[in-house]
């Protein structure tokens, strides 16, 4: 729990560290969103969780939220930092800080309103515990810690304005990358559904 709490300090110390570099480099504030979400974690593997009404989930809830900061504007993309934090309920409670890079593509336009935009985050992720159920009995299985793992968060979303709110699913996976990290394989995934915020 200590080496979570400690996480959190650092993680808000990059975002601020992301605000000031873009704002020295480019002379401007760069684009901000904040989001909030909520959705299961699933009882399977990352490729099977893609698909939330084929999977089985297992009996765990989350709900989360965090700040995104997009400094370099490619033409066709958008990169910049991420950070969030988590609570992950049902067979035991437990709490997560992730933090890393997110990509996000120009929107696909449909008609004069609806824009669909993918992106993906990446980096890593830290929990308070292995949560009961599927996290914890992998940690079991390869005798692997799930304390400190790689996140990743593929994502879509749709919004009618280039400013306006738009709702979103992700893939919320944590994992070691076949036992790079804590000598874990997989860990979790849930499918989550939220509203994001420009700012």
């Amino acid at each position: 729990m200590k080496r979570f709490l400690s996480a959190i300090p650092t993680a808000i110390l990059l975002a601020a560290s992301n605000q000031v570099f873009a704002a020295e480099s480019y002379g401007k504030a760069p684009e901000s969103t904040a989001f909030v979400f909520g959705g299961a974690l699933t009882a399977d593997d990352m490729q099977r969780s893609a698909s939330p009404l084929a999977v089985d989930y297992d009996g765990n809830g989350i709900i989360g939220a965090g700040l995104q900061s997009f400094y370099f504007d490619l033409d066709w993309v958008r990169v910049g930092g991420e950070v969030g934090l988590a609570f992950r309920f049902g067979q035991s409670s437990t709490s997560e800080v992730w933090a890393g890079p997110v990509a996000r593509l120009d929107p696909l336009k449909l008609g004069n309103d609806l824009r669909i935009t993918p992106s993906i985050t990446v980096g890593l992720s830290m929990v308070s515990d292995a949560q009961v159920g599927r996290e914890a009995d992998q940690e079991r299985e390869y005798e692997g810690n799930a304390s400190l793992l790689f996140y990743l968060g593929p994502e879509i979303s749709v919004s009618f304005r280039e400013d306006a709110p738009s709702i979103f699913w992700r893939l919320h996976h944590r994992s070691g990358a076949g036992k790079t990290l804590g000598n874990m394989k997989g860990a979790t995934n849930a499918n989550v559904i939220g509203v994001r915020y420009i700012f």
